[in-house]
């Protein structure tokens, strides 16, 4: 079938849709098919009305994909800030994504005479897929998330372990994402659901979109860190920047077992309790 005439209508009209797909497609999270992927999927969680899946027959390139979603977002009441919002959430220090941000926030001003736009709440994506509620890995609310990647998968096992040892409720995609569950809905439900999120961060992890995402979005949720919703545990030399790097970590970098695992406990009880005093006196001084 021939869709070359489908493929016309789907061009931009106007001269502000040319600019933001522009750019778009030189953010290198566009130029990247799971970043792409990623940024469709978060802006989708942002709104009431997500983006259409593809007709598997028509091949679409990042560039038609391009067209087609900033036009969706358009469309979408806030869509276009929802857009920025996910591209600079995956790419917080580029120029470009700045550029697609302020291109949003110009059309978005443009069409409410200068209101400014409000973004819309973040939707679950529970609420339109209601069996989703029944998640036997998410049945309570479970103490921590660990967030990690698969490079360092026998760290995160090894301080999942230790925790529901200790008693604490722990939420683990090695254990939990059984065969047949949403990762995707797991892992953004796990951010969002459990009390506290462990980031386990090494180098890899900090160049990791997955493992930004994850940490990003707990440190969202508690911007001054008054609750400690983002608890990180160093367990490779890596030097966390920016607003990972203010948090105060739990450091296990070089540490025998035993005292790797009283640092652990002691410091989830304190990120608890808001307070590490210890139990036995200290040594008087003099």
């Amino acid at each position: 079938m021939d869709r070359s005439d489908d493929r016309l209508r789907d061009r931009p009209e106007h001269d502000w849709q040319t600019d933001i797909v522009e750019a778009l497609l030189h953010t290198g999270t566009f130029g990247d098919r799971h970043a792409r992927a990623l940024l469709i999927w978060l802006t989708d969680a942002a709104l009431a009305q997500p983006l259409p899946a593809q007709d598997p027959a028509d091949r679409v390139t990042a560039v038609l994909l391009g067209v087609k979603l900033v036009r969706h977002c358009d469309r979408v009441p806030g869509g276009l800030h929802a857009l920025a919002t996910a591209l600079r959430l995956l790419e917080p220090d580029s120029k470009i994504a700045q550029r697609v941000a302020e291109l949003a926030e110009e059309r978005e001003a443009a069409r409410h005479s200068g209101s400014a736009p409000k973004p819309l709440p973040a939707r679950s994506p529970a609420d339109a897929d209601p069996s989703s509620a029944s998640d036997p890995a998410l049945d309570g609310r479970k103490d921590f998330f660990v967030s990690y990647t698969s490079s360092d998968l026998r760290w995160a096992v090894w301080i999942a372990w230790e925790l529901e040892t200790a008693g604490f409720s722990v939420l683990l995609q090695e254990w939990d994402f059984v065969p047949g569950s949403n990762w995707q809905l797991g892992m953004e439900r796990g951010v969002s659901e459990c009390e506290r999120v462990v980031a386990v961060v090494s180098q890899t992890y900090l160049e990791s979109v997955y493992g930004r995402l994850e940490w990003q979005t707990a440190q969202g949720t508690d911007p001054t860190g008054f609750a400690r919703r983002l608890v990180p545990v160093r367990i490779a030399p890596c030097r966390p920047n920016g607003l990972l790097g203010t948090l105060v970590s739990i450091d296990l970098v070089g540490l025998r077992v035993e005292e790797a695992r009283t640092r652990l406990l002691n410091g989830m009880r304190g990120a608890l309790g808001g307070r590490s005093k210890p139990t036995d006196p200290p040594g008087f001084p003099g």
